[in-house]
């Protein structure tokens, strides 16, 4: 009778450490404490976890109001949240693309050309996360 009790203390007990030496790893960045990094692909981006030029990787984009990319593609799925803003995620071919406001999200398939913008009134803040390295290949004109 003991040991049936003794199982679920012991495994209580390695959860709270597993719990406890996690908490080491706990990284909080205040909105105003964002480093902001310039990128080649005219956006800015901000690494949440991870390294988005290595591998899998949670990162912030900020684009200026009114701004969108060319035509591009990138060779692997990615994931989008629009964090702040209004944001378009669409194919060329789309007239009349549905604006994005804060909390709606989007996935892009690889290899699937798209734009991607910022509508007027507010920069816009998406947060990607992506299992690959995050490239991007503007579409041939």
């Amino acid at each position: 009778m003991k040991s049936s009790h003794r199982t679920p203390l012991a495994g209580a007990i390695l959860y709270l450490a597993a719990s406890v030496s996690s908490a080491a790893d706990l990284r909080i960045t205040p909105s105003d404490k964002v480093t902001w990094l310039d990128t080649p692909f005219g956006v800015q981006a901000s690494p949440v976890m991870g390294d988005f030029s290595k591998g899998k990787h949670v990162t912030f984009i900020k684009f200026k109001a009114g701004t969108s990319t060319p035509p591009h593609i990138h060779t692997h799925d990615y994931v989008g949240v629009v964090v702040k803003g209004r944001g378009v995620h669409y194919v060329p071919s789309e007239k009349n693309p549905t604006p994005l406001k804060a909390g709606s999200t989007w996935t892009v398939p690889a290899n699937v050309e798209h734009i991607s913008g910022c509508l007027k009134g507010e920069d816009c803040v998406f947060a990607l996360y992506q299992d690959e390295p995050f490239d991007y290949v503007e579409s041939k004109k």
